[in-house]
């Protein structure tokens, strides 16, 4: 049964996600404005935690696992990908439009998967190895490899809400993906803008950005190729750090296995920098790859968006679009690099 809508805004062209189901009791509820904290609590939320070791028959039936001789849907595993249990896209509809005078409705059409990223319940993404962090890329390359057969999905991207700041609903490490039959607009303008710029110039914006701003190192993180970190020139919220190839590539899902070691090593010492930095903030990661289908290899680049979620839009950025960050790019590239992390793989 469809219980989404994809609504398609008439004035702005932007798409909306809208849930017919009833009302859920804490839909609304704030919790706290940071990340999760051991509590007295914590030990009963393990035990009803469907996500530990032991209790895969309750998150469902597995997608993907990385075992090592184990058997499927039991213990034994690192990394675990099932579909969510409240999916905001489900993989049964059609892709015809439905248009009522100036509106237009389509089925909820999609996938919505989660990937456990370990299986013990008290421990975050930036607390893993080296090793297992690869495990968590490597499942996340494999499921959109995966999605990307299916002609009906136009994209999908990959987030992690940490903290109930970011919109956690559990405290257990995992990310998500979701795969849309559109291209949604925030993807959509980035893979325009990037088409513009190499119409003009034959060249990739994203590469033309790296190179400056490793020229100028006034915004870097990392420079350790092949995988760099930089604060973007125009950072939407304090400490906002994209990770990216140093080398021109467009499909995350095409990633090398040594692309995705560099990556778990930069990532770990990004998010001990930030941690350090902020105070374990909740945040916000977002994994931009090309659209599935079309021509953007040559202009777009895939990039990890660490989001820390430590300020608010006000009525002012709601009516203008415009966010209001307080700390310079500039500002928290040198913060960051001025930190020294310290832990195991650091």
């Amino acid at each position: 049964m469809v219980t989404t809508e994809l609504r398609r805004d008439p004035i702005t062209g932007r798409s909306v996600v809208i849930d017919l189901s009833p009302l859920h009791p804490n839909d609304f509820d704030d919790g706290v404005a940071s990340g999760f904290s051991r509590s007295s609590e914590v030990t009963e939320v393990e035990a009803a935690c469907a996500f530990c070791e032991g209790r895969e028959g309750e998150a469902g039936p597995e997608l993907l696992a990385w075992r090592e001789g184990s058997h499927t849907n039991t213990p034994g595993w690192s990394v675990r990908v099932v579909a969510n249990r409240r999916p905001m896209l489900r993989i049964e509809g059609g892709l015809d439009r439905r248009i009522d005078g100036v509106f237009e409705t389509r089925d909820g059409l999609g996938a919505h998967e989660v990937v456990i990223e370990t299986p013990v319940h008290d421990q975050p993404l930036q607390n893993l190895p080296v090793d297992r962090l690869w495990r968590v890329l490597w499942a996340w390359r494999t499921r959109l490899q995966d999605l990307k057969q299916d002609a009906r999905f136009a994209t999908a991207i990959v987030f992690k809400n940490h903290g109930r700041a970011a919109g956690a609903r559990m405290d257990h490490a995992h990310s998500q993906i979701a795969a849309y039959p559109i291209v949604p607009a925030a993807l959509d303008e980035k893979v325009r803008g990037a088409a513009a710029h190499l119409g003009h110039t034959g060249h990739c914006i994203f590469c033309d950005m790296t190179e400056q701003g490793l020229r100028d190192g006034r915004r870097t993180v990392s420079d350790t190729l092949p995988v760099i970190a930089i604060t973007p020139f125009a950072s939407r919220v304090p400490f906002e750090t994209w990770l990216m190839p140093g080398e021109h590539a467009a499909r995350f899902d095409e990633a090398s296995d040594a692309t995705l070691e560099a990556m778990s090593v930069v990532l770990k010492d990004v998010m001990a920098r930030v941690d350090w930095a902020l105070g374990r903030p909740a945040y916000n990661l977002v994994l931009h790859t090309a659209p599935f289908s079309g021509d953007a290899d040559l202009a777009f680049h895939w990039h990890l968006e660490v989001i820390p979620r430590v300020t608010r839009w006000s009525g002012l950025e709601w009516g203008t679009g415009i966010p209001r960050n307080p700390v310079s790019p500039e500002e928290a590239a040198r913060v960051l690099r001025g930190v020294k992390p310290v832990g195991p793989d650091l």
